[in-house]
């Protein structure tokens, strides 16, 4: 599946998507969790946002290996 990151994520990681395979279909509680065990806890703060194919997702939303995942920091206003 596609992995996608954005804004401060994508500048910290030094990357703007990868590729991963898990086994069909994942929660994207433990795609989280293989990416915290990969880059660290303080780049996917429980606060994260995540979409799924361009929709908002919650940590409980199956995904799929042909699904595109999006990783991006909360935004703030001000």
């Amino acid at each position: 599946m596609k992995i996608l990151y954005f804004a401060s994520l994508k500048e910290n990681l030094n990357t703007s998507d990868e590729d991963f395979s898990f086994k069909s279909p994942v929660k994207i509680s433990t795609i989280k969790e293989q990416l915290i065990q990969k880059y660290g806890e303080h780049h996917f703060p429980k606060n994260i946002l995540c979409a799924v194919n361009q929709e908002i997702a919650s940590e409980d939303t199956l995904v799929n290996d042909s699904d595109e995942v999006a990783f991006f920091p909360p935004v703030t206003g001000g």
